[in-house]
């Protein structure tokens, strides 16, 4: 985290009117959030307790770091601003809904974060779709997961099944975990029934070797972050969010977390990103295959 980048907020009202700031100006995102539809509830729940956003100081390290769980967003800069609205959206979903509870196991840390996981990219990755629809057009040029479940003919995206947008207006919650399931299958299904050559299946099928290395990963620490979110939650109560914003910054950059660098949790950031290089990359080599092009923010192409 650059120190003189760190931006410390404190209070509902500065959080969402800095998120709104984030958009792109006028962008579907953006009028979603003014119109008070579901970026607006996000944002109001992100913002209950301070929040923290910051440029990477290592950003080799901290691309592929879960700056979210502990309350702080990196900023990022895309081609397309509608891929960084959504990268934003991605971010905060994962702040605004992550649960903490203490002396919480490793088992039930890595079934939290998997469910939180799910959760966020169920709906930054398909749902969004069904809340805005015209979002798709001005997102990704190569097709999506979420072409496959919205619309009878993915790669024109011609024809919605089963009245997909007015079910999401009327049982969004339904659909949403309908959505969630539709992704998860992918996920877990077996070999021989899936095609190892599909982009968006290698992207999805990721996760599970993923979270296994994470796990590892935060083995020693990872109760220090949930013990840190419960405090910053209950001092806001206490003393305040500005009092309480200081306390979890002071805490988030202190020695015993950064080990001595910028970067909170340095030694997990460098042990994650050793392994995710090569699980990206399968990815990426599927996407060569079929001459679609990988969307890279600016920040993690100075990796």
């Amino acid at each position: 985290m650059k120190v003189e980048s760190i931006r410390l907020l404190c209070k509902p009202g500065e959080i969402s009117d800095y998120v709104m700031s984030l958009w792109h100006p006028g962008g579907h995102v953006w009028r979603n959030h003014r119109d008070r539809g579901m970026v607006h509830e996000i944002v109001e729940r992100f913002s209950r307790v301070p929040r923290i956003f910051f440029e990477a100081s290592e950003p080799s390290l901290e691309w592929t770091h879960f700056s979210p769980w502990w309350g702080a967003i990196q900023t990022a800069e895309y081609e397309n601003p509608t891929i960084r609205d959504l990268r934003y959206l991605h971010e905060m979903f994962h702040s605004a809904t992550m649960p903490y509870s203490r002396n919480m196991s490793l088992a039930a840390m890595a079934a939290r974060n998997a469910q939180n996981e799910r959760e966020a990219s169920t709906f930054s990755e398909i749902a969004v779709y069904l809340e805005m629809p015209r979002l798709r057009e001005a997102s990704f040029e190569h097709e999506i997961f979420a072409d496959r479940v919205i619309y009878d003919h993915p790669f024109n995206r011609i024809g919605v099944k089963d009245r997909l947008f007015e079910r999401w207006r009327s049982e969004r919650d339904v659909v949403f975990q309908e959505l969630l399931y539709a992704r998860l299958q992918v996920v877990l299904a077996d070999e021989a029934d899936i095609d190892p050559t599909d982009p968006q299946t290698v992207w999805l099928r990721r996760y599970p070797e993923q979270g296994d290395i994470w796990n590892r990963v935060w083995a020693d620490r990872h109760r220090l972050v949930d013990d840190a979110m419960i405090r910053l939650r209950d001092d806001t109560h206490e003393w305040g969010p500005v009092e309480a914003g200081k306390r979890h910054l002071d805490w988030l950059m202190s020695p015993e977390i950064t080990d001595g660098t910028d970067v909170p949790f340095h030694r997990e950031a460098k042990s994650f990103r050793e392994t995710f290089d090569r699980l990206i990359r399968s990815y990426e080599d599927a996407m060569d295959d079929r001459d679609e092009k990988v969307v890279r923010s600016r920040t993690s192409m100075t990796a």
